[in-house]
């Protein structure tokens, strides 16, 4: 039967986010973490549905990925911004964030 690993796809994408904010923003890496959780709370739901949607062969990985793609509205980064940080350096960890819960959401679907 297939499934989707919600939990699995946050822990992944939370750890890995970690790492990349160590690289990106040594100092700020306890708002980047801040700033990931909430994302990743506000796109649960969502990502769910989408993921079983995929396990299921309703969409194909197209599909799925632009659905994930589409949650950058929901990466604020509101701990991030209120650092000082640029712009582009912040859009740059928002981007990585989104590749990684893209990765770690296909690493969650069992067919």
């Amino acid at each position: 039967m297939p499934s989707f690993d919600t939990n699995a796809a946050i822990s992944t994408t939370l750890d890995k986010s970690k790492e990349l904010a160590g690289i990106l923003f040594k100092k700020f890496v306890n708002q980047a973490v801040d700033d990931t959780e909430n994302f990743l709370r506000r796109s649960k739901d969502g990502v769910a549905r989408a993921g079983l949607l995929y396990a299921e062969g309703k969409i194909d990985r197209d599909d799925f990925e632009d659905l994930v793609l589409g949650k950058k509205d929901l990466a604020e980064m509101h701990a991030l911004k209120q650092t000082g940080l640029a712009s582009a350096t912040i859009d740059t960890f928002t981007n990585g964030v989104l590749q990684i819960f893209v990765d770690a959401a296909f690493a969650a679907v069992k067919f």
